[in-house]
């Protein structure tokens, strides 16, 4: 069958300004998936820079898989006014007559919203007699704005922190109409959150994963930073729940799933998790977690929200209790790391999902995703070269001003059967490549290690 892998991308993209490497080579996953598959016909339907799909360096495609076709949905070409590009990218893909469209949503900043974009698509093509597999509008949209995701988790009895929605123009509404001796609203909302329990959590409702997060102590700290200029837009202010916190992956559609079994993730200084600096490290699989119970509440939870695809949720563990603190109904930062666990690529992982193959957890190996700092080419090939080192991801944002915006590589490493395996790796890594692994994140790891066991 002919089968069309997409994705859509709201941002305008300027390569140049980015440079992106990863091992192995996404094209060399293509190609092996194509030659495996011979009776199939792949063909990658995107836009730049095609996360998970593409090798790019700047503006350009720089390596294909010969037996992939590769069709390109630029921004300008493909969106005419008074059309879209959910519009323009299924107008691409229909000509084309796959037996399936696969939905490969990946994320943005500074709205996660491509879910629903490619949502959109996914309709046109229904509409076309083409069939997809793309998690609903209706669920991405939910899970995009995090009040709604709160309201909904609420709703389906999920355990979940305590939260209070601050909508950003009600909040000041006194500024604009000067008939009004007192709002209402914003006395409303304080009280609420003067009732918390502290400190709190303060985020966007609809901004990317914990980008612009902000931790409060106090009351007075909560209100001091409502009140600040540049919180511009709702907000979610939400107890701190200081368990350890966790993220998993669900796969599958239509009541058929499997709950992935969680990694642990590390916390920065905040108290909170740091894409940039997070430690992940699985499975983890040790009966103190009650991890059968969580399987079971997630499988529970993408039945009712009819999930069809590769979700991904945050979670916190707490005494005896699994909370459920975001739902991201796209390819994450956790993807590649469970691809390289199973032993798979993310096409293959695309692939298996979409045709109702299960994806067989019991596979998974012990890994451990860190950072480490830029790496120069040699560097990354040298480090790809070694036995436990499975995935490597560098994005070098060559704009940048700062050093910390510079950009980060991460490795998973591992793929033992066990966690003491896995520490023993760890030790063989940072004694081979010292100049390559900060003390922080080798402490962290092993630290992590003990609480997984």
């Amino acid at each position: 069958m002919t089968v069309v892998i997409y994705s859509t991308n709201s941002n305008v993209y300027i390569g140049n300004d980015f440079d992106v490497k990863t091992f192995p080579l996404n094209a060399s996953r293509w190609e092996c998936l194509a030659k495996s598959l011979p009776e199939h016909k792949f063909i990658i339907c995107t836009q730049m820079p095609g996360m998970f799909l593409l090798d790019v360096r700047g503006n350009d495609i720089c390596l294909r898989a010969d037996n992939v076709e590769y069709l390109l949905c630029e921004h300008d070409s493909s969106c005419p006014a008074g059309g879209s590009i959910a519009d323009a990218m299924a107008k691409k893909i229909i000509p084309l007559n796959p037996d399936i469209a696969i939905a490969a949503t990946f994320w943005v900043t500074p709205y996660d919203w491509l879910g629903i974009q490619d949502g959109m698509v996914a309709d046109f093509l229904e509409k076309a007699g083409i069939k997809t597999f793309c998690h609903p509008l209706q669920t991405s949209l939910v899970s995009f704005d995090k009040f709604r995701t709160h309201q909904e988790l609420e709703r389906l009895g999920m355990k979940i922190p305590p939260a209070v929605y601050v909508h950003h123009d009600l909040y000041w509404c006194e500024r604009s109409r000067r008939e009004l001796r007192a709002n209402v609203y914003k006395e409303y909302v304080l009280s609420q959150i003067k009732d918390m329990n502290y400190p709190v959590v303060i985020k966007d409702t609809v901004g990317l994963s914990s980008y612009g997060m902000e931790v409060a102590v106090s009351y007075k700290q909560a209100v001091h930073y409502l009140n600040l200029g540049r919180t511009n837009s709702d907000r979610l202010v939400e107890e701190y729940i200081d368990g350890i916190p966790f993220g998993t992956e669900i796969y599958g559609s239509d009541g058929k799933y499997e709950v992935m079994p969680p990694f642990m993730f590390s916390l920065n200084r905040y108290g909170i998790t740091s894409p940039k600096q997070s430690v992940k490290l699985g499975p983890v699989l040790s009966e103190k977690y009650n991890v059968l119970s969580l399987k079971e509440m997630l499988a529970g939870l993408a039945c009712k929200m009819n999930f069809c695809g590769v979700a991904q949720v945050d979670l916190i563990f707490k005494g005896g209790s699994w909370y459920i603190i975001e739902i991201n109904p796209r390819l994450s930062g956790m993807t590649e790391t469970y691809a390289s666990s199973l032993g798979l690529s993310v096409p293959e992982i695309l692939f298996n999902v979409a045709i109702g193959k299960k994806v067989d957890s019991s596979l998974m190996k012990c890994v451990c995703n860190i950072k480490l700092p830029l790496l120069s080419d040699e560097q990354m090939e040298i480090l790809y070269g070694e036995e436990y080192v499975l995935y490597l991801h560098q994005l070098h944002n060559l704009a940048a001003k700062q050093e910390r915006e510079k950009g980060y590589c991460e490795a998973v490493i591992g793929g033992t059967e066990s966690m003491q395996e896995l520490a023993s790796c760890l030790d063989s890594f940072a004694s081979r490549h010292p100049e390559m692994v900060e003390d922080a994140f080798l402490s962290t790891a092993k630290e992590m290690i003990g609480k997984a066991l």
